[in-house]
């Protein structure tokens, strides 16, 4: 009998370490197959609250939106019965970090990992043959991805937005010429960024178009899930959302709006129709012009009243003023301008330009892909041309091809614009004032340069690249080398000039010897590091604390960026008298009116570790909570900002309680000035959404609710095995303590 005990003793403890030691990913599949939602072999709907899943292998396909915008889980397991992932299938799922395919999966559906913010690396198996529209697009922390050569069709889109990814690939195959055209794209990533509506060519939602360059095969895409929001790129899947009738104030005017999402009323606050208080508003006016019509320069804003000038205070041409305008023909630009914007002109059919002399900056990709532009005239005052503003051009791609003259140098004015050479040697002609940007970039066969004279400007990234450059002879006159001018050459020696005034971000290698002549420079930075996604421009230490955003400066404040990777500050302060006048002259100019005496300014800064002011987020949403001023108790607050060029702009705003208290919440992706003011309407609280300061995106599930998934598995098994160990313990032991006692 005490034979039999022993051994059942035994027993119980081997058991009890067994069920203690369990994955949690295999307890999970055994007891919560209730949570899988199934028809037939496709899941169609996730249900459970745990942080890691294993899919059933009773499943081949994954339903579309299946875990869609769930933000608990972490980790999920597919096994080799699934075949298919279908669209939206993990769309939105922003903490989840870790995904293991199955060998029987052939295709990744359209958007169906897209914006998982926390996957980092991903393996595609040897099954998969397609990877659809933006599969992986916004998965803004994904570092690597491997793709089997046995992929025959990757959509252009599919990881739209990864700006940090590597892509491994078998050379020769459909991924590795995919994978060179992506990096190419790369280059082209604050269009992405910037642009609302951007396309990247002239495609159309819901068609796969051909890429020549990767090998893709054309197909057209009859999946209904492909229309798109006003990003222009992954749709709004907030399908089941209820609108309410609009909340009205005492004179019948709209406050706001309320929406029932899911068990949620939000009441949003239209923004979009500020009352004008005073003055005229001016009528948005969209030219029919083959030359634009400088003295009525009004146009449109998306999603607002409030119009903004092509031309702003006459001697800007604003960001975007043009982009995609189809009616342009030969532009000549008014004498007064100083800068023409980004993107001002991108993609418009401009055949011909002429730049006036007193022009001094040329924005990024001004004039991106303007394919009929085959003439320019640039002025002798230029001393900025920043990255892309030619790029796809007729005029330099034909040049690059070997039509254009004998030169190897486009010289315009006193630019240097492009270089066509493939010799060691560099010596770049006298006359030349300015080195455009990433003229040279990565002609690695240049091992040395002289620069004229004459040059006083080396422009950002102009010799970027060049791993063979080793000598670099410099003229006496150069005032400013921007950002990245010489990063990754080979130069171990450099003699500057006394006249050096300016030298940007990692104008050299960290292992060059730079002398200066006269006195060190001030150092300086491009405005390409002051967007978010150029992490490496601006050499951020590496950080090990904890991600997401911290705010200084307003108490109360709260804020939280999109798919943080890392640790920032989003600095918040009461403007001061010279911003005022800014933006009183942005309400006259803008809205023909005066700026509101009520107006609360803030100026906000978001910086990482290097201390550099990120100005754009581009997709990466940046959520900002302010408290609403007193003054503003119990009324409608309208929330304003100053966009690069100094013009009014709107924005949507939703007023809640935080914790009881009365603040405005609003999305952005640009920093800036930011206004709020009262508009006259009384504002009912009873309608007011109560809130807590915790923000869900990328953030740890609340202990509540990991009880109820796997955390509480765990621990109920530890609870089990523990009572089996000890009573197999008393029984294999039991009676020897007993009779020592």
């Amino acid at each position: 009998m005490r034979k039999r005990k022993r051994l059942c003793g035994v027993l119980m403890i081997i058991a009890a370490l067994v069920i203690m030691q369990l994955p949690v990913s295999e307890a999970d599949a055994a007891t919560s197959a209730s949570d899988f939602q199934m028809e037939g072999n496709v899941l169609t709907k996730y249900r459970g609250t745990d942080t890691e899943v294993t899919v059933p292998n009773t499943v081949s396909v994954i339903g579309e939106g299946a875990f869609e915008n769930n933000g608990r889980i972490t980790r999920v397991i597919l096994p080799n019965s699934v075949e298919q992932i279908k669209p939206y299938a993990f769309w939105g799922c922003d903490n989840l970090s870790t995904v293991s395919l199955g060998s029987g999966l052939t295709e990744v559906g359209d958007y169906a990992f897209a914006g998982a913010k926390g996957l980092k690396r991903m393996t595609i198996p040897n099954s998969v043959t397609r990877i659809g529209i933006g599969a992986f697009a916004d998965c803004v922390n994904m570092e690597e991805i491997t793709i089997p050569a046995v992929v025959s069709h990757i959509h252009e889109t599919a990881f739209d937005g990864c700006a940090k990814l590597k892509i491994n690939c078998m050379a020769g195959s459909l991924a590795y010429k995919f994978a060179q055209e992506f990096y190419e794209r790369q280059k082209e990533m604050p269009e992405y960024e910037d642009v609302s509506n951007y396309q990247p060519d002239s495609s159309t939602a819901g068609t796969n178009t051909t890429d020549n360059n990767t090998g893709n095969s054309t197909s057209t895409n009859t999946n209904t899930n492909t229309n798109t929001n006003n990003s222009g790129r992954i749709p709004n899947r907030d399908d089941n959302v209820q609108i309410n009738p609009d909340i009205l104030g005492p004179s019948g005017d709209v406050l706001g709006s309320t929406y029932v999402v899911g068990n949620h009323a939000v009441v949003f606050l239209d923004n979009t129709s500020p009352e004008v208080l005073s003055g005229t508003s001016i009528t948005p006016v969209t030219p029919e012009i083959v030359q634009p019509n400088f003295e009525n320069n009004v146009q449109g804003t998306t999603g607002s009243t409030i119009p903004k000038y092509t031309i702003v205070d006459g001697d800007t041409v604003a960001d975007q003023a043009y982009y995609r305008n189809r009616n342009l023909q030969a532009v000549t630009l008014p004498e007064e301008i100083n800068e023409i914007g980004q993107f001002a002109f991108a993609r418009s059919s401009v055949s011909q330009l002429v730049i006036p002399e007193g022009t001094r900056e040329i924005a990024y990709g001004a004039f991106y892909h303007c394919d009929n532009l085959t003439q320019v005239n640039l002025p002798t005052t230029l001393i900025n041309v920043e990255p892309k503003a030619f790029a796809h051009t007729a005029w330099v791609d034909q040049f690059l091809a070997g039509t254009g003259g004998e030169s190897d140098f486009l010289v315009n004015g006193n630019t240097l614009v492009a270089y066509r050479g493939s010799g060691s040697a560099v010596e770049v002609p006298e006359g030349v004032t300015l080195i455009a940007a990433e003229v040279f970039q990565d002609h690695t066969e240049i091992t040395d340069v002289i620069l004229p004279e004459s040059l006083l400007v080396i422009g950002e990234g102009a010799f970027e690249g060049c791993s063979g450059l080793k000598e670099a002879t410099f003229g006496s006159q150069v005032t400013d080398i921007k950002d990245r001018a010489f990063a990754g050459t080979a130069l171990e020696h450099v003699a500057l000039p006394a006249t050096l005034k300016r030298i940007g971000l990692q104008a050299f290698p960290e292992t060059a010897g730079v002398g200066y002549a006269g006195v060190a420079p001030e150092k300086v930075h491009e405005i390409s590091a002051e967007r978010l996604s150029n992490e490496a421009y601006r050499g951020s230490a590496a950080e090990s604390g904890q991600s997401g955003v911290k705010v200084d400066g307003l108490d109360g404040a709260l804020a939280q960026l999109d798919g943080a990777s890392r640790s920032y500050t989003l600095s918040i302060w009461e403007a001061t008298d010279a911003v005022r006048t800014e933006v009183e002259l942005a309400f006259q100019r803008n809205l023909h009116q005066t700026m509101p005496a009520n107006i609360q300014l803030y100026g906000m800064s978001l910086t990482d570790s290097s201390g550099i002011p990120i100005n754009k987020t581009g997709r990466q949403v940046l959520t900002v909570t302010l408290p609403v001023p007193e003054r503003f108790a119990e009324t409608g607050v309208q929330v304003v900002l100053l966009d690069r060029n100094g013009q009014l702009e709107s924005v949507s705003a939703m007023r809640l309680l935080v914790d009881g208290v009365d603040c405005v919440r609003f999305d952005t992706n640009f920093l800036s000035v930011y206004g709020l003011y009262g508009d006259g309407t009384v504002l009912n609280t009873d309608y007011l959404i109560q809130t807590t300061t915790t923000l869900e995106s990328m953030a740890a599930p609340p202990d509540a609710a990991v009880m109820g998934g796997s955390s509480h598995l765990k621990i109920y098994r530890w609870l089990v095995g523990g009572l089996l160990l000890l009573a197999g313990m008393v029984l294999v032991i039991g009676r020897p303590l007993k009779n020592r006692i």
